[in-house]
């Protein structure tokens, strides 16, 4: 029997750390960046005399103004023999996404830095795939696949473990953690992926994704001034700025952000309309700095940037934000018009 023939059949090796937060977080970091740069899609382009239509109300059924909650958007599963991976985790998140389609129950049974196994976890059952690294390179390639299943969906899943469900509603827990709370979770996996999972697994799955966002948030904003530092060196002529507030340690803690693009603000200037739209957006993530100080100070940079004066002879458009309207009146007395949209 080959050695690629023991790993099939399971002989126990080491298994893979159940704790999501000490998984390659490098190769987490290359995954998310590639899968972002394969959904992103460009917004077409609008002439001026063109109203853009508006996103169907069929998917804002639960608050107006809002996406389907529902929607969690992953991979199509499909997996083939000598299938190419870019990393360990496009594998691995290729058969999560193969199991959620399926229902499958399927489990890990093979791990180690340069060879990854899943197996059906139904007695008897032949499903295998195992991937390993393709010599000389970086790239995971599929070497055995045995696609063919000999059991029942039964609604039981070995991957939907806490660390995964956490990922699966990470971004929809980071835009609205009043509404996804463990009971809500529990019933979109058995609605949308007919598998069951436990109310308790829900709750510690919250708590992980809550602590990866405020971690995140803490990372970003520590790399702030970074970032501030590129945008000015790649946009030269641009306004960017990071104000900070001083803590009760003497430390700069983060308080708000501006940027003009000199680009943007040389084409209003040489070609457009006097005209300004200002809409206020409401933040639902950790850091809530909508305010009418914050709308009092972001008018004053827009009116030094482009030139305003006092505002005579231009028309503000916004949507009725009293922030703005009060931020608009102090700063440009004069404007022509506060038109509500």
């Amino acid at each position: 029997m080959s050695l690629l023939d023991e790993e099939m059949n399971g002989v126990p090796v080491d298994q893979e750390p159940d704790d999501e937060d000490v998984e390659d977080i490098t190769a987490r970091n290359d995954y998310n960046l590639e899968q972002a740069i394969i959904e992103f899609v460009d917004e077409p382009s609008i002439r001026h005399d063109t109203i853009p239509e508006s996103d169907s109300d069929e998917e804002e059924e639960d608050v107006p103004g809002m996406r389907c909650r529902n929607e969690i958007r992953r991979g199509d599963g499909n997996l083939y023999k000598n299938q190419i991976f870019y990393n360990k985790i496009a594998f691995k998140e290729a058969v999560l996404d193969y199991s959620l389609r399926t229902s499958r129950n399927i489990r890990q049974y093979r791990y180690d830095k340069t060879k990854l196994g899943y197996r059906c976890n139904a007695e008897g059952c032949k499903w295998r795939i195992y991937c390993s690294v393709v010599s000389n390179s970086d790239k995971w390639e599929v070497k055995r696949f045995i696609d063919n299943h000999s059991c029942s969906v039964n609604g039981e899943c070995e991957l939907m473990k806490v660390p995964v469900i956490a990922r699966l509603f990470l971004h929809k827990i980071r835009e609205e953690p009043d509404y996804f709370m463990p009971m809500k979770i529990e019933e979109l996996i058995i609605k949308k992926w007919k598998i069951s999972v436990s109310r308790p697994q829900c709750q510690s799955a919250r708590l992980k994704a809550l602590k990866w966002i405020d971690k995140e948030y803490e990372e970003q904003f520590a790399r702030i001034r970074d970032f501030t530092s590129e945008m000015e060196e790649s946009n030269p002529g641009s306004t960017v700025v990071v104000d900070t507030l001083t803590n009760e340690k003497g430390e700069d803690e983060f308080n708000r952000f501006y940027v003009c693009f000199d680009s943007l603000r040389r084409t209003w200037k040489e070609t457009c309309r006097p005209i300004l739209g200002v809409y206020g957006c409401f933040l639902r993530g950790k850091t809530k700095v909508e305010n009418g100080p914050n709308w009092l100070w972001f008018v004053n940079k827009v009116k030094a940037d482009l030139g305003l004066g006092d505002g005579e002879g231009y028309i503000i458009v916004s949507d009725r934000q009293k922030g703005v309207i009060r931020a608009v009146q102090i700063e440009l007395p004069k404007i022509e018009h506060i038109g509500c949209v």
